[in-house]
């Protein structure tokens, strides 16, 4: 089974490694065609499909995960979201959401002013690579659950949505 994970952040591509232990996995640059920093559901949900349908058209019969991390307002409160696609090379779309937790004000206050979540983590924590290692959700839950734990979650998900697929046939 050969993987294209659209993007070369460690947390999301170890996650990949972590389910797909036997794949051939691949990691590439490619586009959200989403805000750098999406505010909704869909927002975020739209980025990991332009990410999983970029990364199947990199190389021939692959499957394409795109995984993508964002906020959402419910209520009065800022929440992390983060969704998964994965694209078969038949063309079936598998999707999947992971844990949610609600951001402290004093950190959402400048995601609805217009900055990114991983640059407000950065100059919080002052720690460089936070996207790539614990990121938010690591820190708001004291490394109880990480970046990577996240996102492998979310593609434990889409791996046994296609699992069942192909043993519902």
């Amino acid at each position: 089974m050969n993987i294209v994970v659209g993007s070369h952040n460690k947390a999301k591509v170890n996650a990949v490694r972590r389910i797909f232990a036997e794949a051939a996995i691949k990691s590439a640059d490619v586009p959200s065609g989403v805000n750098a920093q999406p505010k909704s559901d869909m927002e975020t949900m739209q980025g990991a499909i332009n990410r999983a349908k970029a990364c199947k058209q990199i190389e021939e019969g692959c499957y394409g995960i795109g995984l993508e991390g964002g906020i959402m307002q419910m209520d009065d409160h800022l929440f992390l979201c983060n969704w998964g696609v994965l694209v078969t090379p038949q063309d079936h779309l598998y999707m999947a959401s992971g844990a949610r937790i609600p951001l402290p004000d004093k950190i959402a206050q400048p995601l609805l002013d217009g900055q990114e979540l991983g640059d407000v983590m950065k100059e919080w924590t002052n720690i460089h690579d936070i996207r790539h290692h614990q990121g938010a959700i690591g820190i708001f839950t004291d490394s109880h659950v990480s970046r990577e734990d996240m996102f492998t979650h979310v593609v434990k998900l889409l791996a046994g949505q296609a699992q069942y697929q192909r043993n519902s046939k």
